[in-house]
């Protein structure tokens, strides 16, 4: 049996037996793939930011599930960097390709379930053998994050039949000046003798929406509205979960980096 390699679908693809994938090579692979999920999070945000129907509800359900399996993906193909470069070569060929199927990157809700999850694919001794890694691994557990935002996005893996229920009555509406500034309807701001993109700014007011002063046409000034697509049950932001993800995979992914 060959190695899994990542291919431009987010699957796998079996390299011929023997071959072992470079670190540059998958390193590669996963920086396109994070490139490639910036842009579908810019395209999310753009359809958050439009009037709630039924085609925008139906485009956030498929943008949504797309960076999510891709994400779940990612957090599992940066494991399995590590399983084919430090864990495959010290064991029998057999034992490998029998790890090979279970490496997922462990998302526990205890502490002591952590050791149980690595040993799966041959990692039990991480903590001794390579307390960095480790460490990395253990920060990103849910346990150790309040909000949990890697747990939701684990159980989220396959949105299914699951509701997304677009909160109408709780838009966030912001005032964005000079696509620099953005200003919430709920903030009170003052801005006195300042310069915004090299546009001055002698008194602007802006107190929960109410704008006074003067507003140079310059500065682009535009009202943004984002609506709220929650998941049913747990009420999960979509939007929240996707962008807070990213973040925290992006960082585990640097952190491997540098540890390897």
């Amino acid at each position: 049996m060959g190695l899994l390699l990542f291919n431009k679908l987010w699957g796998y693809t079996r390299l011929s037996s023997g071959s072992i994938p470079t670190t540059h090579v998958i390193m590669y692979e996963v920086k396109e793939q994070i490139e490639y999920l910036k842009k579908r999070l810019t395209e999310l945000i753009s359809l958050c930011e439009r009037e709630n129907t039924p085609e925008v509800s139906g485009d956030v359900r498929n943008i949504a599930q797309d960076i999510i399996t891709r994400l779940n993906r990612l957090l599992d193909n940066i494991l399995f960097l590590y399983f084919v470069t430090k864990v495959k070569p010290a064991v029998s060929e057999k034992m490998a390709n029998d790890y090979e199927k279970r490496v997922l990157f462990p998302l526990c809700n205890k502490p002591s379930d952590l050791i149980p999850q690595l040993a799966r694919f041959g990692a039990g001794n991480l903590n001794i053998s390579d307390p960095e890694i480790y460490s990395i691994i253990e920060q990103s557990q849910p346990y150790n994050n309040i909000d949990s935002v890697l747990s939701y996005l684990r159980k989220y893996s396959n949105l299914g039949h699951r509701k997304l229920i677009a909160q109408k009555k709780s838009k966030n509406i912001s005032l964005i000046l000079g696509d620099v500034i953005k200003i919430s309807d709920q903030a009170s701001v003052t801005m006195n003798n300042v310069l915004v993109n090299g546009i001055p700014i002698n008194h602007l007011k802006i107190d929960k929406g109410a704008v006074s002063g003067n507003l140079d046409a310059r500065l682009n000034p535009r009202v943004e509205i984002q609506v709220s697509y929650l998941l049913e049950d747990d009420g999960v932001d979509v939007l929240w979960l996707c962008q807070n993800s990213l973040v925290k995979i992006e960082k585990i992914v640097d952190d491997f980096k540098k540890a390897s």
